[in-house]
């Protein structure tokens, strides 16, 4: 069952490697999910998501045509991305919350168009999934 204003970022939160000041959670039944406050940072989230996920093809190993991720490329984008978004932000901002995080790249960069996407991209390849012992 989808939520309704579900975070964009929400399985990053989740992971409890990033927060989100604009985001709580909500539990239906045992599911726990992350819904977004402010609608206008979910956008810019969305906007972000989809720039990162369409320079990110090579890298996530992606070339389903309706660009439908695995779980592992969803967090390898999702975790990846916004530990890109910490390195570019390093000198102005030291936070793990994704809203900031944003809101100083496109403070910094103008428009999530002009963020450098090719840094991110570097940033997403790294990214490793924890494995099972």
């Amino acid at each position: 069952m989808a939520v309704a204003n579900a975070c964009p970022f929400e399985r990053a939160i989740q992971s409890t490697l990033f927060v989100c000041e604009q985001s709580r959670k909500v539990y239906v039944g045992e599911k726990e999910s992350v819904v977004c406050n402010n609608m206008t940072a979910r956008q810019q989230c969305v906007n972000v998501i989809s720039h990162m996920k369409k320079n990110a093809r090579f890298a996530l190993q992606s070339n389903t045509p309706n660009g439908l991720l695995t779980h592992g490329q969803e967090m390898k984008l999702k975790c990846g991305g916004l530990q890109g978004l910490q390195q570019l932000a390093c000198n102005q901002a030291s936070t793990n919350d994704a809203h900031i995080l944003l809101e100083t790249a496109i403070e910094a960069y103008g428009d999530i168009e002009e963020l450098p996407y090719p840094e991110l991209v570097k940033a997403i390849s790294r990214y490793k999934l924890r494995r099972n012992s």
